[in-house]
């Protein structure tokens, strides 16, 4: 089957089409097939097995060559997440999706979504779009796609009556005569669509209060794990409520998103990216799910989003002495470029003295002042348009200087008290061994306790693998059965199978329930090291010889 397509992007396309329809794939065969070297077919197949491990889904290799086996809803999930990939490559996306269907059904949804007044952003659209489409392209296969309604999951979400809505996008797209759903697939399609934009289907408050309770200790114990008090954030409940809400009904609907910031968030934001990510786990494990990375990153700009809700600059002293006319025409140009601002305060200079200003993030002034131990911008009673550039420049100044800059070794003297002198340096040849080597380091008052430790660490594993990134796995198990707040590193000279990576330095986390601000300090070393693992090495062996 010769085909001459040089495009590496479209070669990926067929290869990968050819994979979720079964065919076994040599590396011969490929390079025989579009003309190119055995390399460049691994690079391929290098480059499609990471696209399935973003799926939790793995490529497997036989003597007869690469192959995939896997449920329709889990080809429906990596399909999506391909064609999210390539939406701004209109000749690689053509090869997954056809064109015209996609505008087809893209025109009518939008047009029904406008006769029911729903509004909608363009990526939840887009994403509702796409998902519609590949179920009508992949109609043969429907009878396969299959909602798993054991979970709790479904028995607590949704009740079809209640989104009579969801069925009049639908019918749209039938009175069309683009597409006639059977009644499996309204049912698959109904959770695809409530839960890529629940909010404008339901109101928040229509969120089972038993759901709101168990958001809000997820708030307390990530706040715990920061040491920052979230939980007065009202937004921050609602949107992680809403967020989390929508995240399990897609995962009813085993569908996918694509976060396009995930590696900017685990760069900018990593300690609380991994704070988040330990305590999501724990928080699904009751509905037995797993989550992928793209879903912790976008719970993750929610918590950073308060986390700046939270700093910034809440009040300004403004220091005029011409009057009340002058002073609410200052304070409107000022909130004109900081609206951000909570509290713009006037006051005279002999008020000033008197105050307490320790709260007070810097001081406007039209004249000079003397002896204040805050910043103060200095400008004209007029507010000139240079005034007006030398607050916003101090603005940003203080925001920049806010930020919070990695002391490498800060981290490690944080981390150290719960790590010495437990890093060990073996080999094994599975995932298991090296569990129970780590749990046969720790010291439990009873063999029950460990025992019970150790099949929680398992569980969790068989729910979801905790493998993060870069060769690190963090198994963790239940906080309930762990007796002293402790950290055991294994650093192995050969990699073993972590779910469907490979990883090489494990680290077993034990957090007693009411230490979880010891998460921060730990998470924060964990993902510097996966961004900089030589360092990670180096310091382990620091530690391992005192």
């Amino acid at each position: 089957m010769k085909m001459n397509y040089s495009g590496t992007s479209e070669r990926r396309i067929l290869i990968f089409k050819r994979l979720i329809a079964g065919e076994h794939l040599s590396y011969q065969q490929l390079a025989e097939d579009y003309f190119v070297s055995r390399s460049s077919i691994a690079k391929d197949i290098s480059y499609l097995k990471e696209l399935f491990q973003k799926e939790s889904l793995r490529l497997r290799f036989d003597n007869s060559g690469t192959f995939f086996e896997g449920s329709e809803s889990q080809i429906h999930r990596v399909l999506k997440r391909f064609c999210l990939m390539m939406l701004d490559q209109p000749a690689a996306f053509s090869l997954l999706v056809e064109p015209a269907k996609y505008q087809e059904v893209n025109q009518a949804f939008r047009r029904a979504l406008m006769e029911k007044q729903v509004e909608m952003p363009d990526s939840y659209i887009q994403s509702i779009v796409l998902s519609i489409v590949l179920l009508i392209e992949r109609a043969s296969h429907a009878e396969n796609l299959v909602i798993e309604e054991n979970r709790q999951v479904g028995k607590l979400f949704l009740e079809f009556d209640k989104y009579p809505l969801v069925y009049e996008l639908l019918k749209e797209i039938e009175e069309q005569h683009i597409y006639q759903f059977s009644p499996k697939e309204v049912q698959y399609l109904t959770y695809l669509i409530v839960g890529s934009g629940l909010k404008f289907f339901m109101k928040s408050e229509k969120v089972p209060f038993v759901f709101r309770g168990k958001v809000r200790n997820l708030i307390q114990k990530i706040s715990e794990g920061l040491g920052t008090d979230l939980t007065q954030d009202n937004r921050l409940e609602e949107d992680v409520t809403i967020h989390l809400y929508q995240l399990l009904l897609r995962i009813e609907a085993q569908t996918t998103v694509v976060n396009p910031l995930l590696e900017e968030i685990k760069q900018n934001y990593p300690a609380l990216y991994g704070v988040v990510w330990f305590s999501l786990h724990d928080f699904l494990k009751a509905y037995q799910v797993g989550i992928s990375d793209d879903e912790i990153g976008f719970v993750t700009i929610h918590f950073q989003a308060a986390i700046e809700r939270m700093r910034r600059m809440n009040k300004i002293i403004f220091v005029c002495p011409n009057g009340v006319g002058t002073s609410s025409f200052v304070s409107a140009k000022i909130r004109r470029i900081l609206p951000e601002i909570d509290s713009i305060e006037t006051v005279s200079v002999e008020k000033l003295k008197q105050m307490d200003i320790s709260a007070i993030d810097f001081i406007i002034s039209t004249i000079d002042l003397v002896g204040i131990q805050k910043p103060v911008v200095r400008i004209s009673p007029m507010v000139t348009n240079r005034d007006m550039k030398r607050i916003m420049n101090h603005y940003i100044d203080l925001v920049i200087d806010n930020e919070a800059v990695v002391d490498q070794n800060g981290l490690l003297l944080q981390a150290q008290s719960m790590i010495q002198p437990t890093v060990f340096f073996e080999r094994f040849a599975s995932k298991t061994e090296a569990i129970n080597f780590l749990i046969e380091q720790t010291p439990f008052s009873d063999e029950k306790r460990k025992a019970q430790f150790q099949q929680s660490v398992i569980e969790r594993e068989q729910l979801q693998s905790t493998y993060l990134d870069n060769g690190f796995a963090i198994p963790h198990g239940n906080p309930n059965y762990v007796e002293k707040t402790a950290i055991s590193i294994l650093l192995l000279d050969q990699p073993v199978e972590w779910g469907n990576q490979k990883a090489d330095i494990i680290i077993l986390l034990m957090i007693r329930e009411d230490e979880t601000q010891k998460v921060e300090p730990m998470m924060k070393l964990i993902m510097q090291g996966i961004e900089n693992k030589e360092w990670f090495l180096s310091k382990m062996l620091e530690v391992k010889s005192e």
